[in-house]
């Protein structure tokens, strides 16, 4: 379960996906949302797939690097249909159409975090949401707890993969005895992750105050630029959402 975790960890290669600025890729992920949940049919859950499949085979990363990130909401996946087939009438097709947006919607957002690093995503983010600055919203400061989420996430699933093997390797039990008693096991790692999060971030705090952070504007080393890249982008973009909106009208 630990391994599965794909928020934050960037696959470096030199993709169509990979290439496009990082404004792009939000802009595309939030339309991309908005049309998986304007679906209402079987053909317009079909077409949205199919834009989904086509953006993997963009993106050039290896399947089970994009589908690891689904193995912790099969679970929640089955749940919902069993409810909806068994308590809601036309059950069946709700929990079909339910199933395929959620299935859309993690790999879209998992094809964002495989094909963006962190800093771009924080980037895209700050100044995509500059305007903001107008009203006193403190968009750097958005910035940098989306760069550190997105930076300690894999890091800190890494820390409590390796706690986890380590008290395994002391004799430690975690998938056998009631769930009490699992749970009272899982403290063995639970605890020492949250003293290396508090540990980080005391350290994180540390070397931001010693580079004045928040005492003037930040700057950047590389400053963001779109290319003819991001316009064939924007294009595909509304487009789609221009395709979905019309089978929603048509009912189709």
């Amino acid at each position: 379960m630990l391994r599965d975790v794909t928020l934050g960890r960037f696959y470096d290669n030199d993709s169509f996906l990979c290439r496009l600025d990082p404004r792009t890729k939000l802009l595309g992920l939030i339309i991309a949302i908005i049309g998986i949940f304007l679906c209402s049919s079987i053909v317009s859950c079909s077409f949205t797939l199919a834009c989904v499949i086509a953006l993997m085979y963009l993106s050039e990363v290896p399947l089970r690097h994009i589908f690891r990130g689904m193995r912790p909401f099969f679970i929640l996946l089955a749940v919902v249909a069993a409810m909806n087939i068994f308590l809601v009438p036309d059950g069946v097709f709700r929990s079909v159409l339910i199933c395929l947006r959620v299935i859309e919607v993690v790999l879209v957002s998992n094809l964002l975090c495989l094909s963006t690093r962190p800093r771009s995503v924080a980037s895209g983010v700050q100044t995509s949401l500059g305007w903001m600055k107008r009203f006193k919203v403190p968009v750097n400061d958005i910035a940098t707890i989306v760069s550190v989420a997105l930076t300690f996430v894999p890091l800190l699933a890494d820390e409590a993969k390796r706690i986890r093997d380590a008290q395994i390797s002391r004799g430690a039990d975690f998938s056998k005895g009631s769930l009490f008693r699992r749970a009272k096991a899982s403290l063995a790692i639970i605890v020492p992750v949250f003293v290396s999060a508090i540990q980080r971030s005391e350290d994180l705090a540390v070397a931001m105050d010693c580079r004045l952070y928040g005492c003037t504007e930040p700057t950047k080393l590389h400053p963001l630029s779109y290319s003819y890249e991001d316009a064939a982008a924007y294009i595909c973009i509304f487009t789609y959402l221009c395709i979905v909106i019309l089978m929603k009208v048509g009912r189709l």
